[in-house]
């Protein structure tokens, strides 16, 4: 597997995704996104959802804070904040000024357009898989990544709820089997917090922190994951 995004070679080195709101693009200090590698735009969690402001929101950042954007609007039913109908069109508007586009394999219509964009403009597809309630078994988990690649994800992101130690041990194990897939895990919660840190030890290529809030359970600051990763001699 050989994907770059601006500098980086991915799967070389933990990458550490900051999450960001349009209010966050507006007001914060780009000074705060120092420990980030990779800015993940959240348009589902934008005030304003209107077209113009969601471009103009990317142009700023495109411009401002010089990362590379994972442009995500999360479906309401893997854990978006807010019900955006026409999430195509979003997509279309943001692909110049993104470098990641982020659509749940669960929507293979979207998916599937979403692709021939990323195609036509030599962007990366994240194939994504959420679950708030529990880990799936290694066999269901297989699937979605055996349909991520079908559907031609160039990443395949897997977002679990681990209840448990074994849960996060299952996580763990199964991004250590598919590490050369070309894949992003973490399990979510409280006892999934340690594989925000240990699975990109095991190949899985960005974990994802907050800058000012938490965007999922279980994260960590962009912050305290660099400063982890640099005690550990992984960074």
């Amino acid at each position: 597997m050989n994907l770059y995004i601006y500098n980086f070679k991915l799967g070389e080195i933990p990458l550490i995704a900051g999450v960001l709101t349009d209010t966050d693009v507006l007001t914060i200090n780009k000074n705060t996104l120092n420990p980030a590698d990779l800015i993940e735009l959240r348009i589902d969690m934008f005030e304003d959802t209107s077209l113009s402001h969601i471009e103009n929101t990317f142009k700023i950042a495109k411009e401002n804070f010089k990362k590379p954007i994972i442009a995500t609007v999360r479906d309401v039913k893997e854990g978006g904040q807010k019900k955006i109908t026409d999430r195509l069109s979003i997509y279309k508007a943001i692909i110049m000024f993104s470098d990641i586009l982020d659509v749940e394999i669960g929507d293979e219509n979207t998916m599937t357009e979403v692709k021939n964009i990323c195609k036509i403009y030599k962007k990366l597809l994240i194939g994504s898989y959420h679950n708030f309630e529990f880990t799936p078994d290694d066999d269901f988990l297989d699937s979605i990544v055996l349909r991520g690649k079908e559907l031609d994800a160039d990443i395949v992101k897997i977002a679990v709820m681990a209840k448990d130690k074994e849960d996060l041990i299952k996580l763990t194990l199964f991004t250590h089997r598919h590490k050369e897939k070309g894949i992003i895990t973490m399990s979510m919660g409280d006892k999934g917090l340690p594989s925000r840190v240990f699975n990109p030890v095991f190949g899985s290529l960005i974990t994802y922190g907050y800058i000012n809030h938490p965007s999922a359970p279980g994260q960590l600051s962009v912050s305290e994951l660099l400063y982890i990763f640099r005690r550990l001699k992984i960074r």
